[in-house]
């Protein structure tokens, strides 16, 4: 009670604007290629309105995953897709990737899904909330579609617990589809790794929300 909230997922962040409200920004990421591999069994497997049951056909269909941190970040032209690969458009993805950074340091809460457990200093002190309980507790959209009987409603640090529900894109996917999957998630894979930098670094600074006292010093790249 009392939290006015407003919620994205899908369209990109219009950095031109958007940090101009009086708001606290926050966001959270998850590995790219599992979060992939979830959204096609939660949507195709689980029969969530998409009929396709290859993972390999449904990647290829579903050019608006790849790199979708990066272009949410970003926010850049239509088209950018286009230069994600070739060398010839590697001044573009540095771009691409330093208005993302940029743009992210500049959210007050950035966490990472597998950490969620060392998130409630954060949350606390900067989102204002006293209940952090559902850091830890598994939350699954109409999970009554597609129940899942696995024993694992409380995860201990975040997604990265509940690896009996989680499907290993290693162990799923064959050798050519992993590799392919990656190489179009490439750009998502660093600006998660940036993103989980910023997570552990502002649990220790106690002025960014952290809970971890650093003596009469600063964090230094």
């Amino acid at each position: 009670q009392g939290f006015r909230i407003a919620g994205n997922e899908w369209e990109n962040f219009a950095v031109s604007r958007h940090f101009d409200l009086p708001a606290v920004f926050a966001t959270s990421f998850r590995k790219p290629l599992d979060r992939a591999l979830s959204q096609f069994r939660f949507e195709c497997i689980e029969d969530r309105g998409c009929q396709i049951k290859d993972v390999h056909k449904w990647w290829d269909r579903r050019g608006d995953l790849w790199n979708v941190y990066t272009k949410t970040f970003a926010d850049p032209p239509v088209g950018a897709r286009n230069h994600f690969k070739g060398s010839e458009h590697s001044k573009q993805r540095r771009e691409m990737m330093a208005t993302a950074i940029d743009t992210l340091s500049k959210f007050h809460v950035v966490l990472s899904m597998e950490w969620l457990a060392y998130a409630a200093p954060q949350v606390k002190s900067i989102l204002g909330f006293n209940d952090v309980s559902a850091l830890t507790t598994r939350v699954r959209p109409h999970i009554t579609q597609a129940k899942r009987d696995d024993g694992q409603e409380h995860n201990n640090l975040g997604s990265a617990s509940i690896k009996k529900a989680s499907w290993d894109p290693k162990e799923y996917l064959d050798a050519a589809q992993y590799k392919k999957m990656s190489e179009d998630l490439a750009l998502d894979e660093i600006l998660t790794e940036v993103a989980r930098r910023m997570f552990l670094e502002r649990l220790v600074c106690e002025d960014l929300g952290g809970g971890v006292p650093i003596s009469n010093s600063n964090i230094h790249n």
